[in-house]
């Protein structure tokens, strides 16, 4: 096929605004949160030494972190599409960020990586942080008088459960055989199935053998991880364990049962 015959592919104009200010934005941020920690070392005159910054510990951390942040933009990005810039930004992305957008998308019952699903992402995005700037700055501002709350055992308590509430609540999720648009995956979960299980072996034979853990290696799990995920749900895919099918069948299941 000749070049002049190929399908030209063209993005939505809203996409387009999005990651021409998103990139913008995101230089920005870097930026400054590089910038500003020089000023401020600079102003007292106490800017430590290439040998102070570089070192074991330093390395350490970087080992763990770098892993995870690229894990993070690999698996977040189809979800969060064009708002993915506003969300790596603004932080909090698997607690706070992502759940907002995953469930607005699923409220206006629009797939993720599209132009209505970005626009609805973005909004929710945004209005999450707007929300979570003015709670802090309250709390910032009442702390004399809520700070007692906070020390009460039943809110100790409480507060344990919100993080695996928020990973429950996406979970839940993903049992669900309901998605936006005329077609569904079905049994879909079933492709994370063997990582669930390579992980749990892992596990368990680091605890046996020194008694430690896998957390220091969340990072780089999860690079080794996304690949034998997608490969598994493909297999299960042609082998007709995970299908795509239309809503109409499912609906027509659930009235049969």
């Amino acid at each position: 096929m000749s070049k002049e015959n190929k399908p030209v592919q063209t993005m939505d104009p809203f996409q387009k605004w999005s990651h021409k200010w998103g990139r913008f934005g995101t230089v920005i941020a870097l930026v400054y949160m590089i910038a500003l920690p020089f000023i401020v070392l600079g102003y007292y005159g106490c800017i430590p030494s290439i040998g102070e910054v570089i070192n074991l510990s330093t390395i350490s951390i970087l080992m763990i972190y770098i892993p995870v942040g690229i894990s993070e933009a690999l698996s977040y990005t189809p979800i969060l599409g064009s708002s993915s810039y506003l969300t790596f930004i603004t932080g909090n992305i698997m607690n706070l960020k992502l759940p907002c957008a995953v469930n607005a998308m699923k409220i206006a019952k629009k797939e993720p990586n599209t132009p209505e699903g970005d626009a609805v992402a973005s909004v929710a995005v945004a209005v999450s942080s707007i929300m979570t700037v003015i709670i802090l700055a309250l709390a910032a501002l009442l702390s004399a008088w809520i700070s007692p709350v906070f020390e009460l055992p039943s809110v100790k308590t409480a507060s344990n459960y919100i993080i695996p509430a928020l990973f429950g609540s996406l979970t839940l999720g993903l049992f669900s055989s309901t998605n936006a648009g005329n077609k569904v995956v079905k049994n879909g979960v079933m492709g994370v199935v063997p990582v669930l299980i390579i992980v749990s072996v892992l596990s368990i034979l680091v605890r046996v053998t020194s008694g430690g853990s896998l957390f220091g290696m969340i990072g780089f799990l999860i690079l080794f991880m996304l690949p034998i995920a997608l490969i598994s749900s493909r297999i299960m895919w042609k082998k007709g364990i995970i299908k795509v099918v239309d809503k109409n069948e499912i609906k027509n299941e659930k009235e049969n049962d």
